[in-house]
């Protein structure tokens, strides 16, 4: 009989990184409110961060007009610990399931509630939020922010001059909330020269850089418009001089056609219609720059996505070759005549954790087959709670070094936390890191911290994070090493905070929280299309960023939850998500959790 067939259902985790709940079949079972109630408080947390995205200002596929930056400081303080807290408690239980079960055992559950759930997403709700995508950034493409960029991109020099007349002088190189666009760089991007000569006849800087990393030149050479590029060169721009973050025309006019095609997309609401065009554009473009490069001695470099910033151009050279590497075309394959970068594109979007946990639970096995055969587990079984956490800590210190660096032209990064990867291969630096919190929270609930010595602290360490360190995120962004060490500071205290302040709230039993448990699961995996069209509703409205992030979740939350309890609590798909619901008014032990069984194989 193998290993899992002897897990009554009742007693499977109910979620990915779930608990185990009270069983049925004899044994002691345990279901630790306290860290359940984490799983839920983390995957909520999720559902709200994207909810607030489109307001914040930060790149999000809907960007409303009506923005509020304190909801960006937000979502980066949510950022910063949130799924580290996630993988943390993911860890902890399943080290919980494979000392009852065995690593087979283990492995063989994860499938069922992990790896299944994410396959039947990828041909049904990957393309459903893939289709919303389209709809909101062609909404949000045709709705300009303000009425200089609207009047740009319909092409109206008569109001656009008006507006210029009747405004302030700094109007001309004030740029737009949503993608920090100036007004010359949008007349460039929607391929305008009779706009892009009256603003750069008007003054508009041709260096001035879009929050991309772009400015008009680079634009100009990536939309193969030799007429644009010679204009902008005449009123001063420089083509041979790269952005800050290494972008040139000359590498511009080299970018990958799918590459351009979906900036242009994100940009205009639509691609180019006749790509053939655009590709003998950039050969004029092309032969325009070698040319100005033979004229000043220098030559073009190699083709690639863009140069390295100052930032990764001073770092020690394996770090600069792996960073070259992740910004390259190397991982790109030919998947149905589209080039499909393997690390870049986003296969996963939200769901790439499972992507991760899937992993991260065969690694786990792995290691205690490891520990096994060598002796090696006694050994570490022997360190104690605060060398763990110091350990932790110092390799959370050594990966921080590696986040926001990734140059490659589609990264989206925030001041705050760890790098995105939704990927088929996870970006390294991002896997490692939130493999340290599995692990940690794997070898935590070998400890069998009942009192929960880890968090005791919190009283002091969720004010300090809160208030102290996270300002001082922002305030040593440009010192690498200190903010480095500073970023950890902040994930740490703020998860063995939450975890102390979650041990304190949560130990006795709540109903409700269990059912939110339950049920979080279900509303994180079906959120962001519902998140995404009721923003697109709220678009048009001349409402405060605020309001409208309320009303996103006040109408979100109710429908997901109504949506689990009618279609997928008592179905085959609540079942295969959170496994049979246990006896009803059974109570677990709250104290007790399963003894660590040896391991020496995999089962």
């Amino acid at each position: 009989m193998s290993p899992m067939s002897k897990i009554p259902e009742s007693e499977t985790p109910n979620c990915p990184g779930g608990p185990i709940q009270p069983g049925q079949h004899g044994g002691k079972g345990v279901r630790r409110h306290d860290l359940d109630a984490l799983r839920a408080i983390a995957m909520l947390m999720g559902v709200c961060l994207h909810a607030m995205a489109a307001y914040s200002g930060m790149v999000w596929v809907l960007m409303d007009n009506h923005q509020n930056q304190a909801l960006e400081k937000t979502i980066s303080f949510i950022h910063g610990f949130r799924m580290q807290l996630f993988f943390l408690v993911s860890g902890f239980f399943t080290a919980m399931l494979s000392a009852r079960y065995g690593a087979l055992g283990m492995i063989r559950n994860r499938a069922a509630r992990i790896l299944l759930p994410l396959l039947i997403c990828l041909p049904t709700l990957i393309p459903l939020i893939k289709v919303v995508d389209v709809l909101a950034v062609t909404a949000n493409a045709s709705h300009p922010q303000d009425p200089l960029f609207w009047e740009i991109g319909q092409g109206d020099t008569k109001k656009v001059t008006a507006l210029l007349d009747q405004g302030p002088e700094s109007l001309l190189e004030e740029k737009e909330k949503r993608g920090r666009n100036t007004p010359l760089a949008w007349a460039v991007t929607c391929e305008s020269e009779p706009m892009t000569r009256l603003l750069v006849e008007r003054g508009g800087d041709p260096m001035a850089v879009t929050r991309a990393g772009e400015n008009p030149l680079t634009l100009a050479a990536m939309v193969g418009r030799l007429d644009l590029l010679k204009l902008l060169v005449e009123k001063g721009g420089d083509p041979l001089r790269p952005t800050g973050t290494g972008s040139t025309p000359w590498r511009a006019a080299h970018l990958s056609l799918a590459e351009t095609r979906t900036r242009l997309w994100m940009a205009r609401g639509k691609a180019p219609e006749d790509m053939e065009a655009l590709e003998r554009g950039r050969e004029q473009v092309t032969a325009y720059l070698d040319q100005q490069y033979r004229t000043r001695g220098m030559g073009p470099g190699p083709i690639g996505p863009t140069n390295p910033p100052e930032t990764v151009a001073r770092l020690p050279g394996f770090m600069q070759s792996y960073f070259a590497w992740l910004a390259s075309d190397r991982m790109v394959v030919a998947i149905g005549g589209a080039g499909i970068n393997l690390v870049q594109e986003s296969l996963f979007d939200h769901l790439w954790f499972l992507w991760f946990l899937w992993w991260l639970c065969l690694a786990y096995a792995g290691l205690s087959w490891i520990g096994g055969i060598t002796g090696l587990r006694g050994a570490v079984e022997k360190v104690g709670l605060y060398p763990r956490l110091a350990a932790a800590f110092g390799l959370t210190c050594c990966l921080e070094a590696f986040m926001r660096l990734d140059y490659h032209p589609r990264t989206f990064t925030l001041m705050v936390g760890p790098d995105y990867t939704s990927g088929l291969i996870p970006k390294p630096h991002v896997f490692f890191y939130y493999a340290v919190f599995f692990l940690f929270g794997s070898g935590y609930y070998r400890l069998q911290d009942k009192e929960c010595r880890l968090g005791r602290n919190w009283p002091v360490g969720l004010p300090v994070g809160a208030l102290i360190v996270f300002p001082l995120l922002y305030a040593t962004a440009g010192e690498r090493i200190i903010n480095s060490i500073l970023q950890a500071l902040f994930t740490w205290l703020m998860v063995v905070g939450a975890i102390g302040l979650a041990h304190r709230v949560f130990r006795a039993e709540s109903k409700w929280f269990r059912y939110l448990a339950d049920s979080s699961y279900w509303m994180y995996l079906m959120h962001l299309p519902l998140v995404i069209l009721l923003q697109w509703q709220l678009f048009y409205l001349p409402l405060p960023a605020l309001l409208k992030a309320t009303l996103v979740l006040g109408v979100a939350v109710p429908v997901l939850l109504g949506s689990y309890e009618l279609l997928v609590r008592h179905t085959v798909v609540g079942r295969l998500l959170n496994g049979k619901n246990p006896v009803r008014n059974q109570v677990s032990n709250l104290t007790d959790m399963p003894p660590i069984k040896q391991e020496h194989g995999l089962v």
